[in-house]
């Protein structure tokens, strides 16, 4: 296995994990994972789809951990991307570390939700998905016993991404928005009960050794300009919180600066967000500062960081 990193990365995750577990990192980052998805609860059931890979015999295992979550044995993300489950909508192709946010935001059928970050839509639709079908109207609207969801997506190419999963996801609850989520507390103060911040990162967690565009663009710089997004988008999503509300934040990467050190100077800065504990439905995570948690990359799942914080006022 040859470590084609920057050597400032490699010293890094070096001091910041042990050079035993950064030697298993460089393994995952070295080898393929199987590929994994969903079934698209709003389009399918765990079983037709299961009946259907047994018909074509493509080797599966469900994945315990993880509602309606699937490996694959023999086929590749393309073959998957490429066949009519996927095509139609039935199940949709996420890694397992990106199915986790969504499942720890609690979601009720009458909440208010708020994606802030939401291209391409993996985890929107996962968070439609979770609360049903039901049309959704306008957050303007208010009164409603249904839930509404609302997707923020500031690139304009990124948003028409969202607009394709959420059409063939049959995702009709979600609201989907092109501008910018570090003003929408400006429009929409205090009007979410959950808030998913799943922010742009430096994604060192979905290195692979195998495709240079996963690591080439890296470095400090990148990480610092990262965490002045990220505190910017952090600041809008607290605004918009209801009281007692939940936030749900989250990264693919594993630079300290944009996980728990982004976690310590949101509760530094405002004092009311309350860290809650989290439980992981993954293997290979550790603690860190303030209940939240890190998913070393592994054989399994990708890197991924994860915490929850409640507005107390």
């Amino acid at each position: 296995m040859k470590n084609p990193l920057p050597q400032e990365l490699v010293d890094r995750l070096t001091k910041q994990f042990g050079p035993g577990a950064v030697g298993l990192m460089f393994q995952a980052f070295d080898k393929p994972r199987l590929p994994t998805f969903r079934v698209n609860t709003l389009k399918s059931t765990d079983e037709l789809v299961m009946n259907r890979l047994r018909d074509e015999a493509i080797a599966f295992e469900r994945v315990k951990e993880i509602p309606h979550a699937f490996k694959i044995k023999n086929r590749t993300d393309k073959q998957l991307l490429e066949h009519e489950l996927a095509t139609s909508g039935q199940i949709y192709l996420q890694g397992l570390s990106s199915m986790v946010p969504p499942l720890l935001m609690d979601l009720k059928p009458t909440d208010a939700i708020l994606d802030l970050c939401a291209a391409p839509g993996s985890k929107t639709s996962e968070i439609a998905a979770l609360m049903g079908s039901s049309p959704s109207p306008s957050l303007a609207g208010g009164g409603s016993k249904h839930g509404r969801v609302l997707a923020m997506e500031d690139n304009e190419i990124r948003y028409q991404k969202l607009l394709n999963t959420l059409s063939i996801q049959g995702a009709t609850s979600v609201e989907a928005r092109h501008g910018d989520s570090t003003q929408l507390h400006k429009e929409l103060p205090e009007a979410f009960d959950k808030i998913l911040a799943d922010v742009p990162c430096s994604a060192e967690g979905r290195i692979e050794f195998g495709d240079q565009r996963s690591f080439k663009y890296w470095s400090e710089k990148n990480i610092t300009e990262h965490a002045k997004l990220q505190r910017r988008l952090l600041r809008s999503a607290v605004a918009c919180l209801k009281p007692g509300g939940t936030l749900v934040y989250s990264t693919c990467t594993l630079a300290p600066e944009e996980n728990e050190g982004m976690i310590e100077w949101l509760i530094g800065e405002f004092p009311f967000m309350k860290p809650v504990e989290v439980t992981i439905p993954l293997k290979n995570f550790k603690k860190t500062a303030h209940k939240s948690v890190t998913l070393l990359p592994s054989a399994e799942a990708e890197g991924f960081f994860v915490a929850k914080l409640q507005k107390t006022v």
